[in-house]
């Protein structure tokens, strides 16, 4: 997100980083920090629905949220600007203290079908470590092109680690794609000992390349193909947040 200083435009890019150096001594005491995405939102006062929203927005989005509840958006980013001005942040351009919300770069936008070419550009792009997690497994995305590719970045020794929910989290119309698709991943895990199958009972959706970036929203990853539906992710840049949504998709 962005920052606007009122006295002179100057527009700041806000992140847990800076935040951190802004608010931390003040907010650490003894061990009681991780500063992890949620244990950050909470030290910051966000919780809930509220938290989600900080969270994309300190990455470098938040457009997944602002298209289901724009005010909600506006609010957080209020107030996230609201504790610079608390703590007497100036700006490094005129060292006045009068920030407002200036919004979320559209840059940070992932939407419909652009989803499927990020999807493509990690497996391509990928080199040490692929984190890709979806709510569903389908046969219909996890295809001889996907396996071939996937085949590819296993080949150049990146690490990749799929994250789905089990059978049992799929209609019984689902359940032929799902058998379809784990068979073919378990065949390919028994070849390439860098893929990592973690089924569990999960609604996370979202990708993370190399730890350098990651792509967390609406869409399923691995079974989504027709994209039939509107689709809005964020694309995040920022390094504890990425480090904190790997953590969150490998957890059991």
């Amino acid at each position: 997100m962005d920052a606007k200083c009122v006295e002179c435009g100057k527009k700041l890019p806000v992140n847990t980083a800076l935040l951190r150096n802004v608010v931390g001594g003040s907010l650490i005491t003894g061990a009681a920090f991780g500063w992890t995405s949620y244990a950050f939102a909470g030290l910051l006062g966000f919780y809930g629905g509220a938290a989600l929203i900080a969270i994309a927005l300190l990455a470098g989005g938040g457009a997944v949220l602002a298209s289901k509840d724009s005010a909600a958006v506006v609010k957080v980013g209020t107030k996230i600007t609201d504790i610079l001005n608390a703590n007497q942040f100036p700006c490094s351009n005129c060292g006045a203290v009068n920030w407002i919300f200036a919004g979320i770069r559209e840059n940070d936008l992932v939407s419909g079908h652009e989803h499927k070419e990020e999807l493509d550009s990690a497996l391509q792009n990928a080199r040490h470590e692929l984190v890709i997690a979806s709510g569903f497994l389908s046969s219909y995305v996890v295809n001889e092109s996907f396996i071939w590719k996937l085949r590819s970045a296993l080949s150049r020794h990146v690490k990749i680690t799929l994250v789905f929910s089990n059978i049992r989290s799929h209609s019984d119309w689902q359940v032929n794609g799902f058998n379809t698709a784990l068979k073919s991943l378990e065949s390919l895990s028994y070849e390439y000992p860098n893929l990592n199958l973690i089924q569990k009972h999960t609604h996370q959706k979202g990708i993370v390349v190399d730890e350098k970036y990651a792509v967390i929203g609406s869409f399923n990853f691995l079974s989504n193909n027709k994209v039939e539906r509107a689709e809005t992710s964020s694309k995040v840049s920022d390094e504890a947040s990425i480090k904190g949504l790997k953590k969150q998709f490998l957890s059991s």
